[in-house]
C-alpha cells in the first residue's frame, strides 16, 4: 500500500532529460498564467469601460479610478476617460484625470482635454489634471503655457503639481524657466523644492536661473540651486566657477550642497570638495550631516559605476586584433590597480599572447591585483618559466 500524505517534489533531479522537461513544463505554466492574467485584465477593463456610462455617479466614479489602477494597460479606455472629463460630477472628472495620469505617456491624445480641465471649478480636478500632464511628459508640450498659469493657482497643492509637471515635460518646457526661478523663492517649501527639481529637469536652459539662485539671500534657495545643478549633465566652465565660489558660502549646508555637486561633475575639485563633505559628517546641523553622508555614498556608487564601465571598455580592447591596442589597454588597467580585478580572466588569457609586450604587461598587471585567481595565475606563470625547455 502506498501511504497517502503530502506530495514531495525532488528539485535535485540529476537526469538531464528530466531536468529539461521539468523546467520546460514550468516555463509553459508560467506563460499560461501570464496569458490568463492578461485576459482577465482585458475583460475587467472592458467591464469598467461600460460602467463609465452608468447612470449612477458613484459607479462611474469608481470605474474611472479602478481603470487608473491598470496603468498603461487601460490605453483602450482613453477616449471614454477623455469624455468623462466633461462629466457632471466632479468626482468622475477628478478620477478620469487620475486614470489618464496613471496611463501616462500613452495618453498623449488626452492633452487638449486635460488642458481644459486645468480651468475646472473644482481644485481636485485641476490637481489631477496638472499631475496627469506631467506623467504624459514631453508629449504634453502644448500644455506648458497653461501649466505656467497654474503655478499661481489659488490652491497651493495645484501649484506644487504644476511646478513638478513642468519639470517632467523637460526641455520642451524651457519657456517656464523665469516662472520656476521665481518659484524657487516661494515661501512654500514644497513649491521651492519642486521648482528646483523642475529646473534641473528642463536642463541647460535653466542654468542661468540656477546660477542666479546661488547668490540668493535665502540659504535654502542657495543650497537647493547647487543641488539642482548637479543633476544637469556637462556643465560649462562658467557654471563650475559659480559652484566653486559657493564652496566659501557662509552657511555650512550651502557649502556641502555645492561640494556634493562639484564632486559629482568635476573630479578635479575632489581634494577640496571631499574634505568639506567629510568634515560635515560631524556637523551639529542634522540636515548637513545627513546630506553629507548621503552625498558621499552616492559619489562612491558613481565612482564604482564609472570604474566598472571603464574596465568593460578596456576588456573589449584586450581582445583587439591589433597588439598595440591590446598593450595600451593593459597599461591603462595597470594604472587602475586593484580596480582592474574585473579583467583578471581576460588578462590571464593574454599571458600566452604572441606579442611579448602584451604577455609581460598582462603578467605585471596581474601581480598588482590581490585576488586568489590572479595570484594563482601569477604563480603558475612563474613555475612554467622556471621549467627547462
Amino acid at each position: 500500500m502506498r501511504k497517502m500524505g503530502l506530495c514531495r517534489f525532488n528539485f535535485g533531479i540529476r537526469h538531464p532529460y528530466l531536468t529539461q522537461k521539468f523546467f520546460l513544463v514550468c516555463h509553459l505554466m508560467f506563460c499560461l498564467c501570464l496569458t490568463v492574467v492578461a485576459q482577465q485584465d482585458e475583460s475587467q477593463i472592458k467591464f469598467l469601460m461600460g460602467q463609465l456610462n452608468d447612470e449612477d455617479i458613484a459607479v462611474r466614479s469608481k470605474a474611472a479610478k479602478k481603470l487608473g489602477a491598470f496603468g498603461h494597460k487601460a490605453q483602450i479606455a482613453i477616449p471614454l476617460l477623455i469624455d468623462s472629463l466633461n462629466d457632471e460630477s466632479r468626482y468622475v472628472r477628478r478620477n478620469a484625470a487620475f486614470a489618464l495620469g496613471r496611463i501616462g505617456r500613452d495618453a498623449g491624445e488626452s492633452v487638449p482635454a486635460l488642458i481644459t480641465a486645468l480651468g475646472d471649478g473644482d481644485w481636485t480636478v485641476r490637481l489631477n489634471a496638472t499631475s496627469a500632464l506631467g506623467s504624459i511628459g514631453g508629449s504634453a508640450k502644448a500644455a506648458v503655457p497653461f501649466l505656467i498659469d497654474a503655478v499661481d493657482d489659488v490652491n497651493w497643492e495645484v501649484s506644487v503639481n504644476a511646478v513638478k509637471s513642468l519639470g517632467q515635460i523637460g526641455p520642451a518646457a524651457s519657456i517656464a524657466v523665469p516662472v520656476l526661478g521665481r518659484a524657487l523663492k516661494s515661501e512654500n517649501e514644497m513649491i521651492r523644492s519642486n521648482a528646483a527639481m523642475a529646473l534641473s529637469g528642463i536642463g541647460k536652459a535653466a542654468i542661468p536661473a540656477l546660477i542666479d539662485a546661488l547668490s540668493d539671500t535665502n540659504k535654502i534657495v542657495r543650497r537647493t540651486a547647487a543641488f539642482s545643478l548637479s543633476r544637469i549633465d556637462k556643465l560649462s566652465k562658467e557654471t563650475l566657477l559659480a559652484l566653486t565660489a559657493t564652496l566659501d558660502d557662509n552657511d555650512v549646508s550651502v557649502r556641502v550642497s555645492a561640494a556634493a555637486a562639484l564632486a559629482k561633475v568635476d573630479p578635479s575639485s575632489r581634494k577640496k570638495t571631499m574634505l568639506i563633505l567629510t568634515q560635515a559628517l560631524n556637523s551639529k546641523d542634522e540636515f548637513t550631516r545627513g546630506f553629507a553622508k548621503y552625498s558621499l555614498k552616492k559619489i562612491r556608487e558613481l565612482d564604482a559605476l564609472a570604474i566598472e564601465k571603464k574596465v568593460k571598455s578596456l576588456i573589449l580592447q584586450l581582445h583587439n586584433k591589433d597588439a598595440t591596442i591590446r598593450y595600451k589597454a593593459i597599461v591603462a588597467l595597470g594604472k587602475m590597480g586593484q580596480a582592474a580585478s574585473g579583467a583578471v580572466k581576460d588578462l590571464i588569457q593574454l599571458l600566452g599572447d604572441s606579442d611579448k609586450r602584451v604577455s609581460s604587461g598582462a603578467f605585471a598587471v596581474l601581480k598588482r591585483i590581490d585576488s586568489p585567481e590572479a595570484v594563482k595565475a601569477v604563480n603558475h606563470y612563474l613555475e612554467n618559466r622556471k621549467k627547462p625547455d
